[in-house]
């Protein structure tokens, strides 16, 4: 990996790595008078026959691996633990596809390897416009990739953070789109155990689509792989059924409809039904204790919508709709978003350097899908640990950002207190909002912070204790008034003595 020295240097990279082709390149190099390697590469990049990520590529000398099998390299979309998804196009075809590349750490890992040639089986099975659909997989390619349907879109995720908190309609559109790709997977035997924001695209025409397949099970899987859930917890915390955090081997589609409930309540409110940064609280609240509810949080939602939110998180997975198809008759008849969705999601949307803009905001943090040990399950004293993906190489990896670390932590007998909510944030004029006087506590543009209700544990009262023999608590004002009476009273007091004495005097 040599960097070009030269201008010389720069055509010679793109005419062998055949980054553009020879009678365009030989036609702008007669017209070129750039005098170094930065100023070739801006006009390359001005003139369209590169992008801003190519050229960066060919100035550090890795221009060669902008090629992926037949697909050249145009942008990167994302960057994950699992690796990074480019945006490419078919050397012949002239396709545009997205190609999800292993990063070099996991090459080697036998699990990662395992998980991401799941992602492409799964996917393979399914044929639904709902879903990202999977084209290619190649695990001999050095590195391996898998070619992916490009959505020109956006992350759930994504949209909340940049547009703000969606309308009812708007939930209900996306539910009943992701439902019905759910249904396509629970007729294979499927069950994703990963539906998150992160995990779904809304393109420009309002199409809800599924990606990420990579820790999906089949009702058919061997018995190791269910004898390993107990041990091993995957998914991401914030959106992952009760019992998937029990045995993640035995779940069946309501876990699924659980994590859509949970991503509705996400792109209602801006947060996840269990706020915070505690992990060891967010399981057990998970077992024991509700949602914060949502007509608190959003007074404008008709309540019978609401109701029907909080049944996908129930937490006994037997008083939730029992199929994905039951979701899309619950849902259907508060369908109808308003004019100007999607496109609201999109004006405030990052320019791709594929389109020869620079890119703007960085990205905002993604919630991980992890792996959770369950350490008391390995012969310890109990706890839980989270593992990187590259930590275990006998186990079907799960996705974290680069640079995370394990994090091992008891789990003591106490609960916890619990976590601080994120602060809701007042709408700024010029924000996209769905709800008066209600924002995304991730969106751009916002002013002063005002804070939620705060989402607490489940407070277990005490055998004996009843209503009748609870002390009253004392009131702030109460105390005040008492106080100043009592001030009163010893003036009064006071003045009687100083009229004794003056009497006695005379």
């Amino acid at each position: 990996m040599t960097r070009p020295q030269t201008v010389q240097d720069v055509f010679d990279a793109l005419a062998r790595d055949r980054l553009v082709e020879s009678a365009r390149l030989s036609a702008f190099a007669e017209r070129c008078s750039a005098p170094d390697v930065p100023g070739v590469l801006a006009r390359l990049v001005a003139e369209g026959l590169l992008t801003e990520f190519q050229a960066g590529s060919v100035a550090t000398g890795n221009s060669a691996a902008l090629w992926l099998g037949n697909y050249r390299a145009l942008d990167r979309l994302g960057r994950g633990g699992m690796g990074s998804v480019f945006l490419a196009e078919h050397a012949v075809l002239g396709k545009r596809v997205a190609v999800k590349v292993l990063s070099a750490a996991l090459r080697a890992d036998p699990g990662a390897r395992k998980r991401f040639f799941r992602e492409a089986r799964a996917a393979a099975t399914l044929d639904h416009p709902n879903i990202v659909a999977v084209f290619d997989v190649d695990m001999a390619h050095d590195p391996p990739f898998l070619v992916m349907e490009h959505v020109d879109g956006v992350s759930l995720q994504e949209a909340v953070a940049r547009g703000g908190t969606f309308a009812a309609g708007e939930v209900a559109a996306v539910a009943v789109q992701v439902a019905d790709g759910l249904a396509r997977a629970a007729s294979v035997g499927l069950v994703h155990r990963d539906i998150k924001p992160a995990n779904l695209l809304v393109d420009r025409r309002g199409a809800v689509k599924i990606l990420d397949l990579g820790i999906a099970r089949f009702a058919q899987d061997d018995a190791n792989s269910r004898i390993n859930g107990t041990e091993v917890i995957l998914g991401t915390l914030d959106y992952l059924a009760p019992e998937q955090a029990i045995d993640s081997s035995e779940v069946d589609t309501r876990a699924d409809i659980y994590a859509l409930g949970c991503t509705l309540y996400f792109l209602l409110t801006g947060h996840p039904p269990y706020p915070g940064n505690d992990l060891s609280w967010k399981l057990r609240a998970k077992q024991t204790s509700d949602p914060h509810p949502l007509q608190q949080l959003r007074p404008d939602l008709p309540v019978e919508f609401s109701a029907t939110v909080h049944r996908l998180m129930a937490r006994d997975r037997a008083d939730r709709y029992p199929t994905p198809a039951a979701v899309v008759a619950a849902l259907h008849p508060w369908a109808v978003p308003g004019p100007d969705f999607p496109h609201r999601l999109f004006r405030l949307t990052r320019d791709s350097t594929a389109h020869d803009r620079a890119p703007t905001e960085p990205e905002p943090a993604l919630p991980d899908t992890l792996r959770i040990i369950k350490t008391n399950a390995r012969g310890s004293s109990g706890g839980i640990v989270l593992v990187p993906v590259s930590a275990e190489s006998g186990a079907a990896g799960a996705e974290t950002k680069a640079g995370d670390t394990a994090s091992l932590f008891p789990v003591e007998s106490a609960e916890p207190p619990p976590p601080p909510a994120p602060s809701a944030l007042e709408p700024s004029p010029n924000e996209q909002k769905t709800a008066p006087g209600f924002a995304s506590p991730l969106a751009l543009n916002r002013t002063a912070p005002v804070s939620p209700p705060p989402v607490e544990p489940p407070r277990v009262p005490d055998i004996y204790e009843s209503e009748s023999f609870r002390p009253t608590p004392q009131r702030p004002l109460s105390r005040v008034v008492g106080a100043i009476g009592l001030v009163v009273a010893l003036a009064a007091v006071l003045a009687g003595v100083v009229a004794l004495i003056a009497i006695a005097g005379q």
